[in-house]
């Protein structure tokens, strides 16, 4: 698989389990873009980001002060860090406490001191450490209380391959049944309903019989239908012909631009899912036709520049150019932060060059490609516009060779 195919199949997996506070799955995806040359700078943001959303203070400041940006999303992070490094510090000298109690063998103690720890953060995130050694010290010493604990972790703290060990090793509580459904009781009908439902069969059978008879008496009728006479042909004569009376025009109100419907946040991903499965399935119209709806959220909180960048590469595919550049516009018209720091920035902007190109507008698909190009982070689209930009200079010499000769 191509880094152009693979990258953003790897940044949409990485932002669907943001999405989804998976925020441990999203550092191993976010692993593997660094393998493939992605930009640093949004792999240091989003390591940043993420050690924050799993409670590793130290570590996300550290990755800050490499990234060195003064953006404001950037500076917010570090701030709200600065702000609660007190705090996080004697989280973590608690953590160290506990290690120690442990070494000593004194892991009940080491418990309680976790427990404190965790009450310490406050509305901080917890750091994924505490939750793995707590997890660790109840199947030792609180097995019983196990499976209430895990049942309160975030999505996270689940997926840690550590907690998943030792969740996978418990056995089931026997304490602890299944919920089993009631059955549904039984209504019994009243006398009266009975009655009337009685009278309402016979007065239905009784119309049935009378319409069979009714049929079984009519005499029998032909059955074949009676030829049609033949038609005339009209007789031409040399009348002199009649004028036409003018016709009057009709004033047509102009038609009121339809707006986009309102689609909900479930709603579109739901249609996204659909479209990303088409498209890899290579059925670009039905792709197409989902990743449209996707995009239609005006009025809701879910962030469609997957759906853009996946709805562009379909019309690609489907030669829809202008439908592409289309797009690529709307993209950049877009104020958020969230499109303006989206890492299918630039993977749309690519596309666009390649419609432009296939719309014969070779200049503006050069100014495009030299713009990538030339960009401060070299990542896979420099390497895919530096190749596009050598296929469309040489086809246009090509042409130019042909035409001398």
């Amino acid at each position: 698989m191509s880094s152009f195919t693979n990258v953003p199949m790897l940044v949409q997996q990485m932002q669907q389990e943001i999405r989804q506070k998976r925020y441990t799955l999203a550092l191993d995806t976010i692993r593997e873009l660094e393998k493939l040359n992605v930009s640093r700078k949004q792999i240091l943001w989003h390591k940043a980001l993420l050690e924050s959303k799993v409670g590793n203070l130290h570590v996300a400041l550290a990755y800050l002060k490499e990234l060195d940006s003064d953006e404001l999303h950037a500076v917010k992070l570090q701030q709200t860090i600065t702000d609660n490094w007190d705090t996080y510090t004697q989280i973590i000298a608690k953590y160290n406490d506990a290690v120690s109690e442990i070494q000593l063998g004194f892991g009940e103690k080491a418990l309680h001191i976790i427990d404190h720890a965790m009450q310490l953060a406050g509305k901080l995130p917890i750091p994924i450490e505490l939750y793995r050694m707590k997890t660790i010290l109840l199947a030792r010493y609180e097995s019983g209380t196990l499976s209430r604990y895990t049942a309160g972790l975030p999505l996270y703290a689940l997926d840690d391959s550590t907690i998943k060990r030792v969740v996978a090793a418990e056995p089931p509580r026997p304490d602890i049944p299944r919920p089993v459904p009631k059955p549904k009781r039984k209504r019994k009908l009243k006398k009266e309903a009975v009655v009337f439902l009685a009278s309402v069969a016979t007065v239905l059978l009784v119309s049935v019989v009378w319409l069979l008879a009714n049929l079984l008496a009519q005499p029998e009728t032909a059955t074949e239908s009676p030829t049609p006479a033949p038609a005339k042909k009209p007789v031409i004569s040399e009348t002199v012909p009649k004028k036409d009376k003018p016709v009057e025009k009709v004033v047509t109100k102009p038609k009121k631009e339809a707006t986009l419907e309102f689609v909900s946040n479930e709603a579109a991903k739901t249609y996204y899912n659909e479209g990303y499965r088409q498209f890899l399935k290579e059925d670009f119209p039905a792709a197409v036709v989902y990743l449209e709806y996707a995009v239609r959220t005006e009025e809701s909180d879910y962030f469609t520049d997957d759906a853009s960048y996946f709805l562009a590469s379909s019309y690609l595919r489907e030669q829809k150019y202008e439908d592409v550049v289309e797009i690529a516009k709307a993209f950049r018209q877009e104020k958020d932060v969230n499109y303006q720091e989206s890492p299918y920035r630039e993977g749309i902007r690519l596309q666009e060059s390649r419609a432009l190109w296939q719309l014969g507008k070779e200049t503006q698909a050069v100014s495009i490609l030299d713009e990538l190009i030339h960009k401060s982070n070299e990542d896979w689209v420099t390497y895919e516009a530096r190749a596009m930009k050598k296929l469309v200079v040489d086809g246009e010499s090509g042409e130019e060779d042909e035409a001398a000769s």
